[in-house]
């Protein structure tokens, strides 16, 4: 029996030994298969994740994507934006759309310092300034909020990633399989992202139009920025318009609107889609949304 025991033993300790070398042949191979079928730039960026911008009227937009995504998911939003009278500039953060060599020495400073940097700027240039930020790029634009940082005058958080779901990891939660992939997996594995266009209304889009693969670091900075965000006091000094799906299963909806609910800001405005699904940008009507957004600042003094 003790021999059972034993062997039993040993031959779990080799198979989660072995498992974090095979995984990563695993997606490094799924990886360079990806990499024949998309194209880059002379500066290593995909083709489609370059920013965007349109000038228009004084009150500017500021549109930050999500995790593993690029300016690209703002693609139908941008024209009707633009139409509606806003300028628009769509940025890119750190690493997305860039070599996977790149990614591996980004940290969460990068981001952030990307969000204040552009917000300035364009507050230097216009007389209001919005941030429209979807998924990570929702919990890093209220992080640089909530830290006091952000040169904006109002903020809008599509599905902000202040919580991740556990809807597609029922048994163990998402923040348990982080915590033990940060112990046993090597800081070199590239990673498959696990997030999804989860899409109710619009296509999802295949992986050659996002930027699927990671590194450990992309995680550890993920987590990073949820933890700093939970620390900090519920309450900024400019205002919010939050818009949830209902049935997300990328972040968790239920958390983040327990958050606002608990928010301290001059205005609030919560929307939730009963429909949508996570991909919010690609999910909204855009000319709809532009609408609601400029009704929503014309009541605030902002619209164009």
């Amino acid at each position: 029996m003790k021999r059972q025991h034993k062997r039993f033993w040993l031959m779990l300790g080799l198979l989660l030994t072995s498992l974090p070398f095979s995984s990563c042949a695993l997606f490094r191979m799924r990886m360079n298969a990806w990499e024949k079928e998309v194209t880059r730039d002379e500066q290593g960026v995909l083709d489609f994740a370059e920013e965007r911008e349109i000038a228009g009227g004084d009150t500017a937009l500021l549109l930050v994507h999500g995790y593993g995504d690029t300016p690209n998911v703002w693609a139908q939003m941008i024209p009707a934006l633009a139409e509606a009278g806003f300028t628009v500039k769509a940025i890119r953060l750190p690493g997305w759309g860039e070599p996977i060599e790149v990614k591996q020495e980004v940290e969460l400073e990068d981001w952030l310092e990307k969000i204040r940097s552009e917000a300035t700027a364009l507050h230097q240039q216009h007389e209001h300034v919005v941030v429209l930020a979807h998924s990570l790029g929702g919990g890093l634009s209220g992080l640089v909020a909530l830290e006091g940082e952000l040169e904006a005058d109002a903020l809008v958080l599509y599905a902000p990633l202040l919580r991740v779901s556990n809807k597609r990891s029922p048994l163990i939660s998402a923040r348990a399989w982080y915590n033990l992939g940060r112990v046993i997996l090597p800081n070199s594995m590239v990673f498959d992202s696990i997030f999804q266009d989860h899409a109710t209304h619009s296509t999802p889009r295949p992986k050659t139009e996002r930027d699927p693969f990671v590194t450990k670091n992309i995680y550890e900075a993920l987590y990073a920025a949820i933890d700093r965000f939970h620390v900090l006091p519920a309450k900024l000094q400019i205002p919010v318009r939050m818009v949830l799906a209902r049935e997300d299963r990328v972040v968790n909806s239920e958390q983040a609107q327990a958050w606002f609910e608990t928010l301290e800001a001059p205005v609030k405005l919560l929307v939730v889609e009963e429909e949508a699904g996570h991909v919010l940008p690609r999910e909204l009507d855009p000319e709809q949304e532009a609408q609601d957004l400029k009704i929503w600042l014309s009541e605030l003094g902002m619209a164009p």
